[in-house]
């Protein structure tokens, strides 16, 4: 037998996985069967790319930063360095350290890695603070909220002002503070971090501002937090580097699931096995209740009482009806309520789409009892005077209506009231048949999203998409979905006009299954009365 030692890569963790769902780290490190790219997916990518591009473009404008693409190439260290987007990985870690040494303000694309401490990291920007680097990244997503982490907040205009105003880092995005706490003990390793823990994150909040965090702040602080999500990605790579076929954490169906690249993997598994998480009313903490009960079904659940959940369940009842509803394969009413619709003689399904928040679409289904119209209003140009014609158009359309009254607009959820105040704001475009839009649709609108939502209880959730379905409702596209609507409309805006009748039938498509959940309800009234 040799005496010769094997080479070993060693296992390096990405910040990236950090606080991430264990299952999908296996996957993106071990998954080997083919699969064809989410578009919707790949657009988020490309979209977050460009949106640290334009951050980054930002914070440069007006300064004297260069680009370096080898290590030996020169740089003023006084001034911000951009390591640029070609060099090799290892050329990046020497350049890192090299500017990190000299204490230049800002490098842009860094990398940094630790053997030691089996951690590699590129984080997108490193923030000299006098004394010390602090790592920021750029994300696509809005991170202040009404309550979580405490942060500090200034314009990235007064990038090192890191005493700004006090608001919440949004608990939702926790991982993105998990995420530059890995990139700060990499720094730490080396000596480079600044001394006060300091790390921020540039959401896509209005203003474009960074909210900083001190990671050492916190019961558990997010240091805390982060060395035991480290070593949980510690151990799944490990166990994947034995065994790639075996997780070794089994799939769990999660809210965040939906936007995950492995979500189709999982749930098929989840499906299979009729797995209890795949229950909305249920989150991961009540998963791990029920589980360690023994109860590892939705069938399981559906046979329960309230006095079979385990104590502490958060809403054991209404897990017990999605689970009943499950089985059923259908909508479960509700006891004692109400069962009817609001009663007039015209009847308006209302639809709006949007990109990027701003309406270039509204679709109308009007109609009587027996037969329906389709009146789409739209403007195509994705300009701003655009979305004023669609508004105005529209509010003339309302305020007609208004002068009738036996009439009742239905939408789904409220999504469309916001995007009117959004766009009527934007334009300066009234109604005159009422003060504000939210007055206008409380005198004359229904949101069956609601409606249904108090009246039956789902197997899988409130979408339009989920419940036309179980009324006998199917979208003509076999891919229908408000994401996938903006890649369509992209490709409109790019020339490929032939974009244009898919939307226009896909937002028809989107009012008639509000109509036929109608139908659907008031043909099972009576049984519902007897």
């Amino acid at each position: 037998m040799s005496n010769e030692s094997l080479d070993v890569e060693p296992i390096l963790i990405g910040g990236g996985e950090v606080g991430r769902c264990p299952t999908r780290i296996h996957y993106h490190r071990f998954f080997t069967g083919a699969r064809d790219p989410d578009p919707v997916i790949e657009r988020r990518i490309a979209e977050g790319r460009r949106w640290e591009a334009d951050v980054v473009a930002l914070l440069l404008d007006g300064s004297d930063a260069v680009t370096v693409a080898a290590p030996a190439d020169p740089f003023d260290r006084t001034a911000p360095v951009v390591i640029a987007p070609e060099v090799e990985p290892e050329d990046r870690e020497t350049i890192t350290a090299r500017l990190l040494d000299a204490g230049v303000p800002l490098v842009v694309g860094g990398r940094l890695v630790s053997t030691d401490l089996g951690a590699v990291g590129a984080p997108d920007l490193l923030v000299e603070l006098g004394g010390g680097y602090a790592p920021v990244d750029v994300k696509h997503h809005r991170v202040i909220g009404r309550s979580g982490i405490p942060a500090r907040v200034t314009p990235i205009d007064r990038l090192v002002d890191t005493g700004g105003v006090r608001r919440p880092f949004r608990s939702a995005r926790a991982t993105d503070l998990l995420q530059v706490a890995h990139y700060w003990v990499l720094l730490d390793r080396f000596g480079w971090a600044n001394p006060q823990h300091l790390a921020g994150v540039i959401g896509a909040d209005p203003g474009t501002t960074c909210s900083w965090v001190d990671l050492a702040e916190g019961r558990p602080s997010i240091l805390d937090r982060y060395q035991i999500a480290f070593a949980i990605a510690v151990d799944v790579v490990e166990a994947g580097g034995t065994r790639p076929d075996r997780p070794l954490v089994p799939a769990v169906w999660r809210g965040e699931c939906r936007g995950c690249p492995w979500a189709d993997v999982c749930r098929a598994e989840l499906e299979s096995i009729d797995h209890v998480s795949l229950l909305p009313a249920v989150p991961a903490h009540d998963t791990e209740r029920l589980l360690a009960a023994g109860i590892t079904t939705t069938a399981d659940v559906a046979r329960l009482t309230r006095d079979d959940t385990p104590p502490e369940m958060d809403n054991a009842a209404e897990a017990i009806l999605q689970a009943r509803a499950r089985g059923a394969g259908g909508l479960l009413p509700r006891s004692g309520v109400d069962m009817a619709l609001p009663d007039r003689r015209i009847e308006i399904d209302f639809d709006v789409e949007t990109y990027r928040g701003a309406l270039y679409l509204a679709g109308l289904l009007v109609g009587a009892e027996h037969t329906a119209e389709y009146r789409p209003i739209s403007n195509w140009t994705g300009s701003p005077e655009g979305e004023a014609e669609v508004i105005t158009s529209l509010f003339e359309y309302f305020d007609e209506l208004a002068e009738r009254e036996d009439f009742v607009v239905y939408h789904w959820t409220g999504y469309e009231r916001t995007i009117l105040k959004e766009a009527s704001a934007r334009h300066g475009v009234t109604l005159r048949s009422a003060p504000t839009v939210d007055a206008w649709f409380d005198r004359h609108a229904c949101d069956l999203w609601a409606w249904i939502k108090r009246r039956f209880v789902s197997p899988n959730g409130y979408s339009l998409k989920v419940i036309a379905p179980l009324c006998g409702f199917n979208w003509r596209d076999d891919d229908p979905g408000g994401a996938q609507s903006e890649l369509w409309y992209l490709d409109l805006l790019a020339g490929d006009l032939s974009q244009r009748s898919r939307l226009l039938e896909y937002n028809e498509d989107d009012v008639a299954a509000q109509r036929a959940i109608r139908r659907w309800v008031r043909s099972h009234e009576p049984a519902r009365n007897r």
